[in-house]
């Protein structure tokens, strides 16, 4: 009994070899499924491409060897293979995955670059051993390009006004049109008013803007007429300025860049009448 079973897994390896040299035999084929995208995020992607391998045969083959190219964007990126130990039953189709780890900042000079496209190209080449046979592997495709957060500046409020300075309290308005959340690690910049340099911003971390939404975080700006001039001075007073923000935020490591520019109306705190 112990020889027999011994022997059996050779007998029916003979056999699948004798099977693919006759007209018994008909050779498995390899179609392309779908890609997914399990985690996206400012930083990079998880692809997994799906191939679907069909075994017409009575005996079941196994997964015998896989070679895989992923290039995106023209840019070769680590990838993964399949499970080991992958079964095709008889008569069955059975999904074959090819994980890979996309990192934006390997196939796009800067992440401005990467939001301006629509769709992110890929193209994957190999070959996939089944049972007795190699079959090409060869496919291209797109997937969505993440979006690039919008971000507006919101009518400031006066929280105090001296002949000397003023405190702002200025709204940042982000919205996010990904289908994952924006992590918002701290924001870092300067903040002009009526075209001079009035000071410079830093936000702490903060929750991070939902998927498909929007969040207002609100920061402080200290600024000095004696330092910025006449002008900031005269536009603050006045209740219209031009309002100009240059700076980065932090989204989980990514540095994405911040520059907004838009005329709003101050707000002064009610029955405040200021110098």
């Amino acid at each position: 009994m112990r020889k027999t079973s011994l022997l059996l897994p050779l007998l029916l390896g003979c056999s699948l070899l004798r099977q693919a040299g006759s007209s018994m035999f008909e050779r498995p084929t390899l179609s392309f499924k779908e890609a997914r995208l399990p985690h996206v995020d400012f930083r990079g992607a998880e692809l997994d491409l799906v191939f679907l391998v069909t075994n017409p045969n009575s005996v079941g083959l196994d997964l015998t060897s896989a070679s895989y190219d992923l290039e995106v964007e023209g840019h070769k990126v680590a990838s993964g293979m399949p499970k080991n130990g992958l079964k095709i039953p008889g008569g069955a189709t059975t999904e074959v995955t090819f994980p890979a780890n996309v990192q934006w900042n390997e196939i796009a000079p800067a992440l401005e670059a990467l939001f301006a496209m629509d769709q992110v190209h890929y193209k994957a080449s190999g070959e996939l051993g089944v049972g007795p046979v190699t079959l090409p592997l060869r496919h291209e495709g797109t997937f969505a390009a993440p979006k690039m957060p919008k971000i507006d500046v919101g009518s400031p409020q006066i929280t105090s006004l001296m002949l000397t300075g003023a405190r702002l309290a200025l709204p940042l308005k982000i919205a996010n049109a990904n289908a994952f959340p924006l992590p918002l690690g701290g924001i870092l910049g300067t903040v002009d008013i009526a075209g001079s340099t009035v000071g410079r911003i830093a936000m702490p971390e903060a929750l991070p803007v939902p998927s498909n939404g929007e969040t207002t975080v609100t920061v402080p700006l200290n600024v000095s007429f004696l330092q910025s001039g006449a002008a900031v001075a005269q536009a603050i007073r006045s209740g219209v300025a031009e309002v100009k923000v240059d700076a980065i935020l932090n989204a989980a490591g990514a540095s994405i860049p911040v520059k907004v520019a838009r005329t709003v109306q101050l707000q002064r705190p009610t029955g405040s009448a200021g110098p």
